[in-house]
Protein backbone atom coordinates (compact mmCIF):
# COMPACT_ATOMS: atom_id res chain seq x y z
CA UNK A 1 0.00 0.00 0.00
CA UNK A 2 1.08 3.07 -0.89
CA UNK A 3 1.18 6.15 1.93
CA UNK A 4 0.16 9.58 0.82
CA UNK A 5 -1.23 12.43 3.27
CA UNK A 6 -3.05 13.76 0.22
CA UNK A 7 -4.50 12.46 -2.79
CA UNK A 8 -5.73 14.75 -5.90
CA UNK A 9 -8.74 12.14 -7.99
CA UNK A 10 -8.28 13.82 -11.31
CA UNK A 11 -5.28 15.13 -13.74
CA UNK A 12 -7.14 18.01 -15.47
CA UNK A 13 -6.38 21.49 -15.30
CA UNK A 14 -7.90 22.32 -11.97
CA UNK A 15 -6.26 18.54 -10.21
CA UNK A 16 -2.92 19.94 -11.74
CA UNK A 17 -3.34 23.59 -10.91
CA UNK A 18 -3.88 22.12 -7.42
CA UNK A 19 -0.91 20.05 -7.43
CA UNK A 20 1.70 22.92 -8.17
CA UNK A 21 0.51 24.55 -5.29
CA UNK A 22 0.43 21.92 -3.06
CA UNK A 23 3.83 21.05 -4.24
CA UNK A 24 4.65 24.44 -1.86
CA UNK A 25 4.48 22.79 0.97
CA UNK A 26 5.56 19.44 2.97
CA UNK A 27 2.99 17.06 2.40
CA UNK A 28 3.19 14.31 0.32
CA UNK A 29 0.93 14.23 -2.49
CA UNK A 30 -0.28 12.36 -5.80
CA UNK A 31 -2.17 12.90 -8.07
CA UNK A 32 -4.19 9.61 -9.40
CA UNK A 33 -5.77 10.23 -13.24
CA UNK A 34 -8.01 7.25 -14.85
CA UNK A 35 -7.00 8.54 -18.33
CA UNK A 36 -3.14 7.52 -20.00
CA UNK A 37 -2.29 10.89 -19.80
CA UNK A 38 -3.25 14.17 -17.74
CA UNK A 39 -5.35 16.80 -19.24
CA UNK A 40 -6.64 14.47 -21.59
CA UNK A 41 -10.33 14.94 -20.70
CA UNK A 42 -12.46 18.26 -20.19
CA UNK A 43 -9.52 19.97 -20.44
CA UNK A 44 -8.21 19.23 -23.92
CA UNK A 45 -11.70 19.93 -25.57
CA UNK A 46 -12.13 23.88 -24.83
CA UNK A 47 -10.78 26.72 -26.72
CA UNK A 48 -8.29 27.64 -24.42
CA UNK A 49 -9.73 31.22 -23.42
CA UNK A 50 -8.91 32.48 -20.43
CA UNK A 51 -12.30 34.81 -20.34
CA UNK A 52 -12.18 38.07 -18.76
CA UNK A 53 -15.13 38.10 -16.31
CA UNK A 54 -17.38 39.44 -17.90
CA UNK A 55 -20.46 36.66 -18.33
CA UNK A 56 -20.02 35.31 -14.79
CA UNK A 57 -23.13 36.52 -12.61
CA UNK A 58 -22.00 38.88 -9.80
CA UNK A 59 -21.56 37.87 -6.43
CA UNK A 60 -20.85 33.48 -7.45
CA UNK A 61 -17.89 31.80 -7.09
CA UNK A 62 -17.00 31.88 -10.62
CA UNK A 63 -17.07 35.26 -11.22
CA UNK A 64 -14.69 35.48 -7.86
CA UNK A 65 -12.26 33.15 -9.63
CA UNK A 66 -12.26 34.07 -13.21
CA UNK A 67 -11.22 37.87 -12.29
CA UNK A 68 -8.49 36.93 -10.27
CA UNK A 69 -7.05 34.13 -12.59
CA UNK A 70 -7.22 36.30 -15.29
CA UNK A 71 -5.19 38.84 -12.53
CA UNK A 72 -2.87 35.62 -12.67
CA UNK A 73 -2.08 34.58 -15.77
CA UNK A 74 0.52 36.39 -17.00
CA UNK A 75 2.76 35.64 -14.01
CA UNK A 76 1.85 31.36 -14.49
CA UNK A 77 2.65 31.83 -18.05
CA UNK A 78 6.24 32.96 -16.86
CA UNK A 79 7.27 30.91 -14.26
CA UNK A 80 5.70 27.92 -15.99
CA UNK A 81 6.76 28.71 -19.58
CA UNK A 82 3.60 28.10 -21.43
CA UNK A 83 2.78 30.41 -24.71
CA UNK A 84 -0.36 33.04 -23.45
CA UNK A 85 -1.16 35.53 -25.32
CA UNK A 86 -3.61 38.51 -24.75
CA UNK A 87 -5.77 39.40 -27.08
CA UNK A 88 -8.97 41.22 -26.47
CA UNK A 89 -12.43 39.68 -26.91
CA UNK A 90 -15.65 41.34 -27.61
CA UNK A 91 -19.58 40.62 -27.07
CA UNK A 92 -21.35 41.29 -30.49
CA UNK A 93 -25.21 42.73 -30.97
CA UNK A 94 -27.06 43.16 -34.12
CA UNK A 95 -29.89 45.26 -33.02
CA UNK A 96 -31.58 47.00 -29.81
CA UNK A 97 -32.97 43.98 -28.05
CA UNK A 98 -29.11 42.64 -28.19
CA UNK A 99 -28.14 45.80 -26.91
CA UNK A 100 -29.69 45.48 -23.57
CA UNK A 101 -28.40 42.18 -23.24
CA UNK A 102 -24.93 43.77 -23.65
CA UNK A 103 -25.97 46.51 -21.18
CA UNK A 104 -26.09 43.85 -18.89
CA UNK A 105 -23.24 41.68 -19.45
CA UNK A 106 -21.06 45.24 -19.40
CA UNK A 107 -22.82 45.77 -15.92
CA UNK A 108 -22.07 42.14 -15.02
CA UNK A 109 -18.24 42.90 -15.62
CA UNK A 110 -18.41 46.07 -13.53
CA UNK A 111 -19.46 44.56 -10.27
CA UNK A 112 -17.11 41.68 -11.27
CA UNK A 113 -14.15 43.84 -11.26
CA UNK A 114 -13.25 43.45 -15.14
CA UNK A 115 -10.72 46.21 -16.00
CA UNK A 116 -11.07 48.22 -19.04
CA UNK A 117 -14.19 46.84 -20.03
CA UNK A 118 -16.29 49.39 -22.70
CA UNK A 119 -19.61 49.76 -24.27
CA UNK A 120 -19.64 50.26 -27.46
CA UNK A 121 -22.39 51.10 -30.04
CA UNK A 122 -20.44 52.60 -32.79
CA UNK A 123 -19.82 49.74 -35.78
CA UNK A 124 -16.74 51.86 -37.15
CA UNK A 125 -15.59 51.25 -33.19
CA UNK A 126 -16.50 47.49 -33.85
CA UNK A 127 -14.20 47.50 -36.87
CA UNK A 128 -11.33 49.23 -35.41
CA UNK A 129 -10.77 46.80 -32.64
CA UNK A 130 -11.73 43.31 -34.83
CA UNK A 131 -11.48 44.04 -38.71
CA UNK A 132 -12.15 41.03 -39.20
CA UNK A 133 -15.53 41.21 -36.99
CA UNK A 134 -19.16 40.93 -39.20
CA UNK A 135 -19.53 44.47 -40.41
CA UNK A 136 -23.66 43.96 -39.51
CA UNK A 137 -22.67 44.16 -35.83
CA UNK A 138 -23.77 47.56 -34.16
CA UNK A 139 -22.82 47.21 -30.69
CA UNK A 140 -20.56 45.20 -28.63
CA UNK A 141 -19.00 44.61 -25.56
CA UNK A 142 -15.42 44.73 -25.72
CA UNK A 143 -12.48 43.47 -22.76
CA UNK A 144 -8.68 43.92 -23.53
CA UNK A 145 -8.05 42.17 -21.03
CA UNK A 146 -9.08 38.78 -22.86
CA UNK A 147 -6.42 36.22 -23.92
CA UNK A 148 -5.73 32.81 -25.18
CA UNK A 149 -3.69 29.54 -24.10
CA UNK A 150 -3.39 25.79 -25.33
CA UNK A 151 -5.24 24.93 -22.12
CA UNK A 152 -3.76 20.75 -22.07
CA UNK A 153 -0.02 23.34 -22.74
CA UNK A 154 -1.20 25.10 -19.32
CA UNK A 155 -1.97 21.74 -17.35
CA UNK A 156 1.49 20.05 -18.37
CA UNK A 157 3.21 22.89 -17.25
CA UNK A 158 1.97 22.87 -13.87
CA UNK A 159 2.34 18.70 -13.45
CA UNK A 160 5.69 19.36 -14.73
CA UNK A 161 6.24 21.67 -12.21
CA UNK A 162 4.76 19.99 -9.29
CA UNK A 163 6.88 16.77 -10.03
CA UNK A 164 9.43 18.67 -10.25
CA UNK A 165 8.42 20.09 -6.34
CA UNK A 166 8.50 16.29 -5.18
CA UNK A 167 4.40 15.18 -6.33
CA UNK A 168 3.88 11.91 -7.57
CA UNK A 169 1.50 11.06 -10.76
CA UNK A 170 0.02 7.60 -11.07
CA UNK A 171 -1.75 7.53 -14.72
CA UNK A 172 -4.05 4.75 -16.10
CA UNK A 173 -5.72 4.64 -12.11
CA UNK A 174 -9.48 4.78 -12.15
CA UNK A 175 -10.37 4.75 -8.57
CA UNK A 176 -12.81 1.79 -8.18
CA UNK A 177 -13.02 1.41 -4.39
CA UNK A 178 -12.69 3.75 -1.70
CA UNK A 179 -13.15 2.65 1.97
CA UNK A 180 -12.55 4.91 5.16
CA UNK A 181 -9.64 3.59 7.60
CA UNK A 182 -7.66 5.84 9.58
CA UNK A 183 -8.26 8.19 6.52
CA UNK A 184 -9.40 6.88 3.27
CA UNK A 185 -7.96 3.31 1.29
CA UNK A 186 -8.13 3.83 -2.17
CA UNK A 187 -8.26 1.12 -4.34
CA UNK A 188 -7.68 0.95 -8.44
CA UNK A 189 -7.01 -1.57 -10.88
CA UNK A 190 -3.33 -1.94 -10.31
CA UNK A 191 -2.60 -0.69 -6.57
CA UNK A 192 -3.52 0.28 -3.30
CA UNK A 193 -3.40 4.00 -1.71
CA UNK A 194 -3.91 5.09 1.77
CA UNK A 195 -4.06 9.10 2.49
CA UNK A 196 -5.27 10.87 5.15
CA UNK A 197 -7.19 13.67 2.61
CA UNK A 198 -8.88 13.71 -0.63
CA UNK A 199 -9.36 16.34 -3.61
CA UNK A 200 -11.81 15.21 -5.14
CA UNK A 201 -11.35 17.29 -8.93
CA UNK A 202 -12.11 13.78 -11.00
CA UNK A 203 -14.02 16.25 -13.58
CA UNK A 204 -17.20 14.59 -15.21
CA UNK A 205 -17.45 11.41 -12.41
CA UNK A 206 -16.37 13.82 -9.36
CA UNK A 207 -19.86 13.13 -7.95
CA UNK A 208 -19.40 9.32 -9.06
CA UNK A 209 -16.12 9.11 -6.87
CA UNK A 210 -17.90 10.94 -3.71
CA UNK A 211 -20.50 8.00 -3.71
CA UNK A 212 -17.40 5.75 -3.45
CA UNK A 213 -16.54 7.28 -0.20
CA UNK A 214 -19.96 7.16 1.05
CA UNK A 215 -20.48 10.79 0.01
CA UNK A 216 -23.50 11.80 -1.87
CA UNK A 217 -23.79 15.66 -1.54
CA UNK A 218 -24.44 16.95 -5.42
CA UNK A 219 -25.15 15.59 -8.65
CA UNK A 220 -22.68 16.19 -12.22
CA UNK A 221 -24.89 16.79 -15.26
CA UNK A 222 -22.30 16.58 -18.71
CA UNK A 223 -23.14 19.38 -21.02
CA UNK A 224 -21.96 18.38 -24.17
CA UNK A 225 -20.12 20.63 -27.19
CA UNK A 226 -19.06 20.41 -30.64
CA UNK A 227 -16.06 21.94 -31.35
CA UNK A 228 -14.76 22.75 -35.53
CA UNK A 229 -10.76 23.44 -35.89
CA UNK A 230 -10.17 25.41 -39.41
CA UNK A 231 -6.93 25.59 -41.27
CA UNK A 232 -4.53 28.34 -40.93
CA UNK A 233 -5.68 29.38 -44.37
CA UNK A 234 -9.05 29.87 -44.00
CA UNK A 235 -8.67 33.65 -44.88
CA UNK A 236 -8.97 34.84 -41.77
CA UNK A 237 -6.26 35.42 -39.16
CA UNK A 238 -5.27 36.35 -35.63
CA UNK A 239 -8.83 36.61 -35.01
CA UNK A 240 -9.86 37.96 -31.20
CA UNK A 241 -12.43 35.82 -29.67
CA UNK A 242 -15.79 36.84 -30.71
CA UNK A 243 -19.09 36.19 -28.49
CA UNK A 244 -22.80 36.72 -29.56
CA UNK A 245 -25.13 37.43 -27.15
CA UNK A 246 -24.53 34.60 -24.81
CA UNK A 247 -27.78 32.00 -23.39
CA UNK A 248 -28.50 30.66 -19.71
CA UNK A 249 -26.35 27.45 -20.50
CA UNK A 250 -23.50 28.73 -22.81
CA UNK A 251 -21.63 31.82 -24.50
CA UNK A 252 -22.81 30.95 -27.71
CA UNK A 253 -21.07 30.12 -30.70
CA UNK A 254 -17.35 31.52 -30.19
CA UNK A 255 -14.54 32.46 -33.14
CA UNK A 256 -11.21 32.52 -32.32
CA UNK A 257 -7.79 31.78 -33.37
CA UNK A 258 -5.68 29.77 -31.45
CA UNK A 259 -2.08 30.30 -30.34
CA UNK A 260 -0.95 28.02 -33.37
CA UNK A 261 -3.15 30.27 -35.96
CA UNK A 262 -5.91 27.59 -36.72
CA UNK A 263 -9.35 29.29 -36.29
CA UNK A 264 -11.35 27.12 -33.67
CA UNK A 265 -15.64 27.24 -33.33
CA UNK A 266 -16.70 26.17 -30.16
CA UNK A 267 -19.21 25.48 -28.15
CA UNK A 268 -22.87 24.43 -28.34
CA UNK A 269 -24.65 23.38 -25.03
CA UNK A 270 -26.38 20.01 -25.23
CA UNK A 271 -27.03 17.75 -22.28
CA UNK A 272 -25.99 14.05 -23.20
CA UNK A 273 -24.60 11.20 -21.50
CA UNK A 274 -21.56 11.54 -19.54
CA UNK A 275 -18.36 10.51 -21.75
CA UNK A 276 -20.29 11.15 -25.11
CA UNK A 277 -17.76 12.71 -27.06
CA UNK A 278 -18.69 12.29 -30.27
CA UNK A 279 -19.54 15.11 -33.04
CA UNK A 280 -23.33 15.72 -33.61
CA UNK A 281 -24.11 16.97 -37.29
CA UNK A 282 -26.84 19.11 -35.88
CA UNK A 283 -24.14 20.63 -33.47
CA UNK A 284 -21.87 21.18 -36.30
CA UNK A 285 -24.41 23.13 -38.72
CA UNK A 286 -24.75 25.64 -35.49
CA UNK A 287 -21.49 25.87 -35.30
CA UNK A 288 -20.99 27.14 -38.95
CA UNK A 289 -24.46 29.05 -39.27
CA UNK A 290 -23.10 30.53 -35.65
CA UNK A 291 -19.50 31.65 -37.10
CA UNK A 292 -20.75 32.59 -40.44
CA UNK A 293 -22.85 35.34 -38.60
CA UNK A 294 -20.45 36.93 -36.64
CA UNK A 295 -16.93 36.75 -38.98
CA UNK A 296 -16.87 38.34 -41.95
CA UNK A 297 -14.20 36.60 -44.81
CA UNK A 298 -14.23 33.19 -43.29
CA UNK A 299 -13.89 29.93 -45.15
CA UNK A 300 -16.16 27.29 -43.48
CA UNK A 301 -15.41 25.28 -46.14
CA UNK A 302 -11.71 24.76 -44.30
CA UNK A 303 -12.84 22.63 -41.31
CA UNK A 304 -10.30 20.46 -41.01
CA UNK A 305 -11.37 18.69 -37.59
CA UNK A 306 -14.60 18.40 -35.44
CA UNK A 307 -14.50 16.89 -32.05
CA UNK A 308 -16.25 17.45 -28.69
CA UNK A 309 -16.05 17.80 -25.01
CA UNK A 310 -18.08 17.75 -22.16
CA UNK A 311 -18.42 20.60 -19.11
CA UNK A 312 -19.30 19.00 -15.69
CA UNK A 313 -22.35 20.69 -14.22
CA UNK A 314 -23.66 20.07 -11.09
CA UNK A 315 -27.75 20.48 -10.73
CA UNK A 316 -29.08 23.09 -8.78
CA UNK A 317 -26.20 25.25 -8.09
CA UNK A 318 -26.98 28.15 -9.84
CA UNK A 319 -24.59 27.10 -12.64
CA UNK A 320 -21.40 27.45 -10.08
CA UNK A 321 -18.46 25.82 -9.04
CA UNK A 322 -18.71 23.55 -6.36
CA UNK A 323 -15.73 23.54 -4.33
CA UNK A 324 -16.30 23.10 -0.73
CA UNK A 325 -15.68 20.65 2.24
CA UNK A 326 -17.51 17.88 2.58
CA UNK A 327 -20.37 18.27 5.33
CA UNK A 328 -20.13 14.25 5.92
CA UNK A 329 -16.42 13.50 5.53
CA UNK A 330 -14.32 16.69 7.05
CA UNK A 331 -10.80 15.82 5.45
CA UNK A 332 -12.69 15.02 2.12
CA UNK A 333 -12.77 18.15 -0.42
CA UNK A 334 -14.81 18.75 -3.38
CA UNK A 335 -13.43 20.49 -6.82
CA UNK A 336 -16.33 19.93 -8.73
CA UNK A 337 -18.68 21.72 -11.37
CA UNK A 338 -15.56 23.08 -13.09
CA UNK A 339 -17.32 24.67 -16.83
CA UNK A 340 -16.27 27.48 -18.71
CA UNK A 341 -14.28 29.40 -17.18
CA UNK A 342 -12.13 26.59 -15.49
CA UNK A 343 -9.08 26.99 -17.46
CA UNK A 344 -9.47 31.21 -16.78
CA UNK A 345 -9.93 29.95 -13.24
CA UNK A 346 -7.49 27.30 -12.91
CA UNK A 347 -5.11 29.81 -10.96
CA UNK A 348 -7.01 31.12 -8.86
CA UNK A 349 -9.06 27.98 -8.13
CA UNK A 350 -5.69 26.70 -6.77
CA UNK A 351 -5.42 29.28 -4.72
CA UNK A 352 -8.82 29.49 -3.38
CA UNK A 353 -8.25 25.36 -2.58
CA UNK A 354 -5.38 26.13 -0.54
CA UNK A 355 -7.17 28.50 1.74
CA UNK A 356 -9.87 25.95 2.02
CA UNK A 357 -7.70 23.69 3.25
CA UNK A 358 -5.65 25.86 6.01
CA UNK A 359 -9.66 27.04 7.34
CA UNK A 360 -10.13 23.33 7.83
CA UNK A 361 -6.90 22.77 9.90
CA UNK A 362 -4.66 20.46 7.07
CA UNK A 363 -1.32 21.41 8.32
CA UNK A 364 0.63 23.40 5.39
CA UNK A 365 4.71 24.20 6.24
CA UNK A 366 6.18 25.79 3.61
CA UNK A 367 9.19 24.40 1.66
CA UNK A 368 12.22 26.48 2.12
CA UNK A 369 13.51 25.01 -1.32
CA UNK A 370 10.29 24.81 -3.60
CA UNK A 371 10.93 26.28 -7.05
CA UNK A 372 8.29 28.04 -9.21
CA UNK A 373 10.24 27.56 -12.41
CA UNK A 374 9.19 25.02 -14.77
CA UNK A 375 11.81 25.37 -18.15
CA UNK A 376 9.94 26.02 -21.01
CA UNK A 377 10.52 22.92 -24.38
CA UNK A 378 12.23 24.09 -27.49
CA UNK A 379 9.87 24.87 -30.07
CA UNK A 380 11.56 24.57 -33.36
CA UNK A 381 9.28 25.99 -35.55
CA UNK A 382 10.05 29.16 -33.08
CA UNK A 383 13.53 29.57 -33.86
CA UNK A 384 15.18 31.65 -36.18
CA UNK A 385 16.85 30.22 -39.21
CA UNK A 386 20.35 30.23 -37.24
CA UNK A 387 19.33 29.28 -34.11
CA UNK A 388 17.87 26.18 -36.18
CA UNK A 389 20.88 25.86 -37.56
CA UNK A 390 22.60 25.97 -34.55
CA UNK A 391 20.60 23.00 -32.71
CA UNK A 392 20.92 20.83 -35.44
CA UNK A 393 24.83 20.83 -35.21
CA UNK A 394 24.60 20.76 -31.44
CA UNK A 395 21.93 17.29 -31.74
CA UNK A 396 20.77 16.28 -35.44
CA UNK A 397 17.74 14.71 -33.97
CA UNK A 398 16.38 18.71 -34.38
CA UNK A 399 16.85 18.12 -38.23
CA UNK A 400 14.93 15.27 -39.09
CA UNK A 401 11.28 16.77 -39.32
CA UNK A 402 8.47 14.39 -38.48
CA UNK A 403 5.53 16.60 -38.59
CA UNK A 404 5.68 18.68 -42.19
CA UNK A 405 2.27 20.76 -40.74
CA UNK A 406 3.25 21.59 -37.63
CA UNK A 407 7.21 21.88 -38.67
CA UNK A 408 8.04 19.56 -35.64
CA UNK A 409 11.06 17.73 -34.72
CA UNK A 410 12.29 14.39 -33.84
CA UNK A 411 14.41 16.07 -31.03
CA UNK A 412 11.42 17.76 -29.91
CA UNK A 413 9.59 14.52 -29.60
CA UNK A 414 12.59 12.94 -27.93
CA UNK A 415 12.88 15.78 -25.39
CA UNK A 416 9.18 15.69 -24.61
CA UNK A 417 10.32 11.66 -23.94
CA UNK A 418 12.06 12.57 -20.93
CA UNK A 419 10.05 15.18 -19.39
CA UNK A 420 7.77 14.18 -15.87
CA UNK A 421 5.03 12.52 -16.45
CA UNK A 422 6.27 10.59 -19.56
CA UNK A 423 4.07 11.20 -22.64
CA UNK A 424 3.29 7.59 -23.85
CA UNK A 425 0.68 7.85 -26.36
CA UNK A 426 0.22 9.33 -29.64
CA UNK A 427 -1.76 11.84 -28.53
CA UNK A 428 0.08 12.88 -25.71
CA UNK A 429 2.67 13.68 -27.41
CA UNK A 430 0.47 15.72 -29.77
CA UNK A 431 -0.08 17.79 -27.07
CA UNK A 432 3.25 18.31 -25.85
CA UNK A 433 4.86 19.38 -29.36
CA UNK A 434 1.82 19.80 -31.68
CA UNK A 435 3.12 16.89 -34.00
CA UNK A 436 -0.29 15.95 -35.90
CA UNK A 437 -2.30 18.89 -35.32
CA UNK A 438 -1.62 20.18 -38.44
CA UNK A 439 -3.54 20.31 -41.87
CA UNK A 440 -3.69 16.54 -42.63
CA UNK A 441 -4.55 15.64 -39.05
CA UNK A 442 -1.62 13.12 -38.57
CA UNK A 443 -2.07 11.98 -41.97
CA UNK A 444 1.51 11.61 -43.00
CA UNK A 445 3.53 11.82 -39.06
CA UNK A 446 1.46 9.49 -37.19
CA UNK A 447 3.18 6.46 -38.64
CA UNK A 448 6.86 8.17 -37.45
CA UNK A 449 5.89 9.23 -34.23
CA UNK A 450 4.67 5.34 -33.41
CA UNK A 451 7.83 4.02 -34.44
CA UNK A 452 9.57 6.51 -32.37
CA UNK A 453 7.48 5.67 -29.11
CA UNK A 454 8.30 2.37 -29.37
CA UNK A 455 11.52 2.30 -30.01
CA UNK A 456 11.97 4.87 -27.18
CA UNK A 457 10.12 3.00 -24.99
CA UNK A 458 10.98 -0.23 -25.77
CA UNK A 459 7.86 -2.11 -26.83
CA UNK A 460 6.79 -3.43 -30.30
CA UNK A 461 4.71 -0.96 -32.71
CA UNK A 462 1.51 -2.65 -31.74
CA UNK A 463 1.56 -1.73 -28.12
CA UNK A 464 1.72 1.93 -29.22
CA UNK A 465 -1.78 3.55 -28.32
CA UNK A 466 -3.64 6.66 -29.95
CA UNK A 467 -5.01 7.76 -26.77
CA UNK A 468 -5.93 5.33 -23.38
CA UNK A 469 -5.75 1.54 -23.26
CA UNK A 470 -7.37 -0.61 -25.94
CA UNK A 471 -7.36 2.50 -28.31
CA UNK A 472 -5.23 0.44 -31.09
CA UNK A 473 -3.65 1.95 -33.97
CA UNK A 474 -1.80 -1.41 -35.05
CA UNK A 475 -2.86 -5.03 -34.92
CA UNK A 476 0.24 -6.37 -36.67
CA UNK A 477 2.52 -6.85 -39.78
CA UNK A 478 0.57 -6.96 -43.21
CA UNK A 479 2.60 -9.71 -44.70
CA UNK A 480 3.79 -12.55 -42.26
CA UNK A 481 7.45 -12.74 -41.52
CA UNK A 482 7.73 -8.75 -42.40
CA UNK A 483 9.32 -6.67 -39.84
Amino acid sequence: MKEYDLIIIGGGISGCAIARELSRYKLKVAILEKNSDIASGTTKANGGIIHAGDDPQPGTLKAKLNVRGVELYPTYAKELGFHYKLTGSMVVGFDEDDLKHLEQIYDNGIQNGVQGIELVKDSKRIQEIEPQCSKNAKYAVYCPNCGIVDPFEVAIAMCENAVENGVDVYLDEPVIKIDKENGFIIKTPKDTYHTTYVIDAAGLHADDVARLAGIDEYNIIARHGDLLMLDKECGVKNLMPLYPIPSPESKGVVSLSTLAGNVIVSATAVYREKDDTASYKEGIEELLRGTNKIVDGLNSRKVIRTFAGERAVVENNNNDFWIKPSTIEPNWFHVAGIQSPGVASAPALAEYVIQMLKESDVPLIEKENWNPIRKEPIDFSELTPTEQNDLIHQDPTYGKIVCRCETVTEGEILAALKRNPQPRTVEAIKRRTRAGMGRCQSGFCQSKVVLILARELGVSPSDIHLENKNSWILTGHVKEGQS
